[in-house]
């Protein structure tokens, strides 16, 4: 008879295979079981899924083959899954600076890159809160440059409210060009972080001891 659930050990397992990118070891286990028992793997303490796991360590082949094994609406549910924080698999990829990942998640399923953690951030706040100039850079000409666009008349600044906005800097196109990559820009702006007196990072905490 088929195995329908795991025991928690049984998760932690997978979840520290995932960490550690041992896909030999995930292949074998999903060619035993069955794939949508992934669905169900959540660490008990921070409810981070493996595809949490493998995201924030860029093990990419492994986040790409344990999204391929499911049905793509439930993969898509994976790369938007929140933990006990609201971290998804890209808030932790775009902090650890993991781009290819970054791109898998956002191109191939879907994950959204505004969705706010716990602490008001969403994944693109990570990637340029953390450094991460190379996501910082990828999600610029994802969510703001239109074609014929220099990336470098776009950057993402902290405005005086304290949210994150992805501004405009005109070159020397013409008066309705610069309109029309103002009013992408605009719209590709988003609030990530609420003033409330203090700020939490809880991704450096979550993340201290992965090996990254």
């Amino acid at each position: 008879m088929a195995t329908e659930s795991l025991t928690q050990e049984e998760m932690d397992c997978v979840i520290l295979d995932a960490r550690e990118g041992d896909l030999e070891t995930l292949t074998e286990i999903f060619t035993e079981l069955s794939p949508k028992l992934l669905l169900t793997i959540k660490d008990d303490i921070t409810l981070s899924t493996p595809i949490h796991m493998a995201s924030a360590n860029g093990h990419f082949k492994v986040v790409e083959y344990l999204l391929s094994i499911v049905p793509k609406e439930d993969a898509i549910k994976l790369a938007n899954s929140k933990n006990d924080e609201g971290n998804t698999p890209l808030h932790w990829a775009s902090y650890a600076g993991h781009l290819d990942v970054v791109e898998l998640l956002v191109g191939t399923y879907e994950a959204d890159a505004f969705l706010k953690n716990n602490s008001g951030h969403d994944s693109i706040f990570e990637a340029e809160n953390n450094n991460q100039s190379e996501v910082e850079t990828w999600y610029l000409k994802k969510f703001a440059i239109e074609d014929g666009y220099n990336e470098s008349d776009l950057k993402i600044e902290e405005g005086e409210d304290g949210n994150t906005k992805i501004t405009y800097k005109p070159g020397n196109e013409s008066k309705e060009a610069d309109d029309a990559a103002a009013a992408a820009a605009t719209a590709a702006a988003t609030d990530v972080v609420e003033k409330e007196g203090k700020e939490t990072d809880e991704i450096e905490k979550k993340t201290e001891d992965l090996s990254i």
